[in-house]
């Protein structure tokens, strides 16, 4: 199977243009064309329809089915190019959240760099809609996102959860773990920290969507630095209350009523790389060993 042409053609599905796919794999637009064109010579069909535009198309029938068989092929010409490499070592590439390493995931890091066999780790951050794009072109063979999607190619698994708790500087007038209820929380002296849908509703239910005094912050690590005296507060995961804890003078408190729970969603390639599938397996038993419970 004619090998730059899979990849040729894998970019046209994803762009569903000539200049964006050349853009992605570094060709020319008339490199492109040439190469799909080879492809579908040897294939003996049309696996895009042209518009009337060069740079306009959108896939035929037997290109729409040929794409869940172009990923194969390709992932299997990667693997067998690697064989040529020798001392081949685990690799696992992992893409993740901002949020999520700073209190999530350092366990699980901590035990992949120092497993043996020695796994050659690389971790990318980046935003959850990137998240499933670098999966899907299996640049990460691993991602963890807030976000679920669905997606031909690629399988999303919820796999964590926790609570939202509130978070504040210890106080000696305060309990910790006594419970707080939303209405007995001031929203002059909010940290509020970006969540996703359903906590913005469940957030709008007790406060004012439109106060204009409430500090918004898209980071923990920010909540951190902003919560400095006694009035302020911030809804924030669990973890992160604990990381918050083990760093600094901070209590947790649980609400009395509960916001939705921030779920983690792992995501794969439905046709993972070969040589990632062992260090897949490492992952998964660091992630139950350090996260599964860990309540």
């Amino acid at each position: 199977m004619y090998d730059t042409g899979l990849e040729t053609f894998l970019a046209v599905a994803r762009t569903l243009n000539i200049s964006r796919a050349a853009a992605q794999l570094h060709l020319a637009q008339s490199t492109v064309s040439k190469r799909l064109r080879l492809l579908e010579a040897e294939l003996g069909t049309s696996l895009v329809e042209r518009g009337q535009g060069a740079k306009s198309l959108r896939l035929t029938p037997a290109g729409e089915e040929f794409v869940d068989i172009a990923q194969r092929l390709n992932s299997l010409w990667n693997e067998s190019q690697r064989l040529k490499t020798k001392n081949r070592s685990l690799s696992l590439a992992i893409g993740t959240l901002d949020s999520l390493n700073f209190a999530l995931l350092p366990p699980v890091y901590q035990s992949l760099s120092t497993h043996e066999p020695k796994i050659s780790l690389q971790v990318i951050t980046t935003h959850s809609p990137n998240l499933y794009d670098l999966i899907e072109r299996r640049e990460v063979d691993v991602a963890f996102t807030l976000l679920e999607r669905t997606h031909p190619m690629i399988r999303v698994e919820k796999c964590y959860s926790e609570p939202m708790v509130v978070l504040r500087t210890a106080s000696p007038d305060r309990t910790e773990h006594q419970l707080v209820h939303p209405q007995d929380l001031d929203p002059d002296h909010e940290l509020y920290q970006t969540g996703g849908a359903s906590y913005k509703i469940w957030h709008d239910q007790w406060w004012n969507p439109l106060h204009t005094s409430r500090v918004r912050l898209d980071t923990a690590q920010l909540v951190l630095s902003f919560l400095c005296n006694e009035q302020q507060w911030a809804i924030v995961p669990l973890s992160v209350a604990k990381m918050a804890k083990s760093k600094g003078h901070f209590h947790m408190f649980p609400l009395a009523e509960n916001p939705p729970e921030r779920a983690v969603y792992k995501i794969t390639h439905k046709y993972p790389r070969a040589n990632a599938i062992e260090g897949l397996k490492v992952l998964n038993h660091y992630f139950k060993l350090h996260l599964r419970g860990d309540r």
